[in-house]
């Protein structure tokens, strides 16, 4: 410890308690001629020359220095990690609120994407009509042959068809496993799902564009990092997940953009996937709807 001036001083980087008491405190409180110093010996007095205005300088720009060096990092506030409670809660109320989708248990949408297939791009239009996280119906097709080549993809819990033409083919293990996996993630994308018994939310560190998240553990489904953008807003999806070209496991990134708006849902437009960083499909819809339950005749499977 030092002492100029009458003033107990703590050694360069003490934020003591008491160090942090005379930084953060009232400083200098005159009394009769004299000047209080609320250090670490509370109520320490110490005397400043009413003529000496460089000693009653000194003592206030060494206290100045003290709250400085005992004061928190600027911004240090803001860079405390939020708990994923508290992001999931902004991401409900960025969605539109828990009200609006805790109604939309089924979503049906229209619109245009790329499948990337190796060395060419397929571009193809249809529906998605979809109730998290076990129904869906996918209706297709490829864009230079026209609607009358449309396919479906039907998911009924673990069980899945591909149609064409009225024929029903069941689904190869590998894609049905996938299928099973990425229509999960719309089951996430709802959020409010997230709050139900049994599932256990962890932090994580922020994703590659330094977005802070959560890691989402559902029994029987694969854990699945969640990350909110600048504005609380769903952004990015992380899982590995099964490649249904090869049947073993890839990192895959579903990255999130825009906004369409139904029912009281903002959900986004724009889904780009990624596969182990490459480009595996790019969705964009057209339009929206919402529904209490999905209704499909096509998920009654073969006639």
């Amino acid at each position: 410890m030092q002492r100029m001036s009458g003033i107990r001083l703590n050694e360069p980087g003490d934020c003591s308690e008491g160090a942090r008491r005379a930084a953060t405190g009232p400083w200098l409180n005159r009394h009769k001629g004299r000047y209080r110093f609320a250090g670490p010996r509370d109520g320490e007095v110490f005397r400043i020359s009413r003529g000496n205005d460089m000693r009653r300088t000194s003592a206030l720009i060494l206290m100045g220095s003290l709250a400085a060096a005992c004061a928190p990092p600027a911004g240090r506030e803001s860079e405390e990690p939020s708990s994923p409670e508290a992001l999931l809660a902004g991401a409900i109320e960025q969605a539109s609120g828990a009200r609006a989708l805790e109604a939309a248990r089924a979503l049906r949408w229209e619109g245009a994407a790329t499948v990337h297939a190796g060395d060419r791009d397929v571009a193809i239009r249809g529906e998605w009509a979809i109730q998290p996280p076990d129904s869906a119906v996918v209706a297709t097709y490829d864009t230079t042959a026209g609607p009358a080549t449309t396919r479906r993809l039907i998911l009924r819990s673990d069980t899945g068809w591909l149609e064409d033409a009225g024929v029903f083919q069941p689904m190869p293990p590998a894609v049905l496993a996938a299928e099973r996996d990425e229509f999960y993630l719309y089951h996430v994308m709802r959020l409010v799902p997230l709050r139900m018994p049994g599932v256990e939310l962890a932090p994580v560190p922020p994703d590659t564009l330094g977005q802070e998240g959560f890691e989402i553990r559902t029994p029987g489904r694969p854990p699945v990092s969640a990350y909110m953008d600048a504005d609380g807003r769903l952004a990015h999806l992380r899982l590995r997940i099964t490649d249904p070209r090869t049947g073993g496991q890839a990192w895959q990134d579903l990255w999130l953009t825009g906004a369409v708006e139904a029912g009281g849902v903002r959900w986004p437009r724009e889904i780009r996937i990624t596969m182990d960083g490459e480009p595996y499909f790019d969705l964009a819809l057209d339009r929206l709807r919402v529904e209490s339950r999905l209704v499909e005749p096509y998920l009654a499977g073969p006639p």
